[in-house]
């Protein structure tokens, strides 16, 4: 990352970036005070579930279809299924709203792109949910099960670039994911890979502050 890079566009992973979510399926379970938890799967079906998971990120399962077919893998009952998949969301991290109120005073556009669900998109987007986030401060919203593509294929980096109008150097991008990061670095994005035993937003305006986005 080079701190005289002119960046124009700010673009977020949102779990673990600018939304707090469950470790995992069981913490998830756990959340979810689900009584009857499913036991440790064979590799075999997690890779089914693993498939399952693909599908809705990109919008070939629904809801209650993921929940069908993921509670098959698990042995789960679909509302549990769904249960614990809204439970995952556990709320906006302290500060995130405010760092993209800070990054619209300064005129900087903004951007999530967000391997996602219709489920937890629901959840974001429904004002009288606790997992409400105001997507509509960010200046684009990219979410894999909308767009029909995940990272870290490269195909959603380029499509990002190809709607934003915005040149892959002039790109900053946040995520916990090694994966993702890696793909949108060959791509020539600017990036900070986010850690996950440390306060995300703090890390954010770190690098923000760096670049001369924001001057506090």
């Amino acid at each position: 990352m080079n701190s005289q890079t002119q960046i124009s566009l700010v673009v977020f992973d949102l779990g673990r970036v600018l939304v707090r979510i469950c470790d995992n399926w069981e913490h998830a379970c756990k959340v979810a005070g689900l009584e009857h938890r499913p036991e440790k799967l064979s590799a075999e079906r997690e890779a089914a579930l693993y498939e399952a998971v693909y599908a809705a990120e990109v919008g070939a399962l629904d809801t209650r279809e993921f929940a069908r077919e993921a509670g098959r893998h698990m042995q789960m009952a679909e509302d549990d299924v769904i249960a614990v998949s809204s439970a995952y969301l556990r709320g906006t991290y302290p500060g995130a709203v405010e760092l993209l109120d800070d990054l619209a005073a300064v005129g900087m556009k903004t951007a999530c792109l967000s391997n996602t669900n219709a489920n937890h998109w629901r959840l974001l987007t429904d004002r009288s949910d606790a997992n409400y986030f105001p997507l509509d401060k960010l200046t684009h919203q990219f979410a894999s099960h909308l767009v029909r593509m995940r990272k870290p294929e490269d195909r959603i980096y380029a499509h990002l670039e190809a709607q934003t109008g915005t040149a892959a150097q002039r790109i900053i991008f946040f995520d916990d994911l090694a994966d993702n990061i890696g793909a949108a670095r060959q791509r020539g994005w600017n990036t900070c890979h986010i850690r996950t035993d440390a306060d995300p937003i703090a890390q954010e305006r770190a690098v923000l502050r760096e670049l001369g986005i924001l001057s506090s």
